[in-house]
């Protein structure tokens, strides 16, 4: 197996990182803060990003960085608005821009990075008004890709329209595996890559959020065949962020699985050995993201390929 995974990353960097009203409705994970609290956690966002850059400058990783701005509490969670794609065969390197389900979160899809953007991808595929018909594709968020194999998961959500992806698989040459995956009370976890990963030969998935044996098996087939080692993530790891890490090399080749410290420490010392054998494993703190935006490492993170 190759290693596909991106060696260049973009960081936005928070400003006035905060609960965002607008997303609660679909995202359990997130929580407001506490009376008093919402400032130090603000602050305390602004550090643990700099943190997370810094770690990945310590390990070779190519790091581009902007400011979010005041009037977009998620701005930081830069991997939901648009994904980079190389150049195949008949499409030179592709942006793919993509619909939000919060309007709040739609200001995020900024002219000035797509400009600083489209000098490296050329070739431009804009799905964001998709919104206007109340559809939405949420990029890396509701579409785990597996590049090397040519695969895109897709939990479906509100944040995850199937018929959306299906046309996003056609358009960029992908085979969409979509499922449904639920939490232990039913309610549809609101994007795929708070249930699994894939990176360097291993997948971490929990397939027991996987309601439908024919889907179960679909899933587990499909990243089998591709090569990968699958490690089950339970319904608990989920909620302490295991799904949401993100594979990544150095500018070297080294190989890197990139988590927060919440997420490894409820990994198992066999999970961890596992992974391990595959990648070199960060961690960074990332609690203010995941306490009132309900997203850790991968939520952070855009690729640039």
């Amino acid at each position: 197996m190759t290693d596909s995974a991106a060696r260049h990353v973009l960081l936005i960097e928070p400003v006035g990182f905060r609960f965002n009203r607008e997303t609660e409705a679909t995202n359990v994970f997130q929580a407001p803060a506490l009376p008093g609290e919402a400032d130090r956690l603000s602050e305390l966002a602004l550090v643990q990003h700099r943190a997370l850059r810094d770690l990945l400058v310590t390990h070779d990783v190519a790091v581009t960085m902007t400011r979010s701005r005041p009037e977009s509490p998620d701005g930081p969670f830069c991997n939901n608005w648009f994904s980079t794609h190389p150049a195949v065969p008949g499409r030179a390197p592709t942006l793919v821009l993509y619909p939000l389900l919060a309007p709040n979160r739609r200001l995020e899809r900024r002219d000035d990075i797509i400009a600083m953007l489209r000098h490296e991808y050329p070739t431009v595929i804009d799905l964001s008004p998709e919104e206007q018909q109340g559809r939405f594709l949420e990029s890396t968020g509701s579409l785990v890709l597996d590049h090397e194999a040519r695969v895109a998961y897709a939990a479906r959500s509100p944040r995850t329209d199937a018929a959306i992806a299906t046309d996003w698989a056609r358009a960029l040459g992908f085979e969409l595996v979509a499922f449904t995956a639920t939490d232990s009370n039913g309610v549809p976890y609101y994007h795929t890559n708070v249930v699994m990963f894939l990176g360097h030969g291993v997948a971490g998935v929990c397939l027991d959020a996987i309601g439908s044996d024919a889907e179960r098996r679909a899933v587990e087939s499909t990243v089998r065949a591709a090569g990968h080692t699958v490690l089950p993530l339970t319904q608990a790891q989920v909620g302490e962020f295991c799904g949401n890490c993100l594979a990544l090399s150095s500018s070297t080749g080294e190989r890197l699985l990139v988590m927060s410290s919440r997420a490894r420490r409820a990994f198992t010392e066999g999970d961890l050995a596992l992974l391990g054998r595959h990648a070199t494993l960060l961690d960074t703190d990332l609690s203010a993201f995941e306490h009132l935006g309900g997203g850790s490492a991968r939520c952070l993170i855009g690729e640039l390929f």
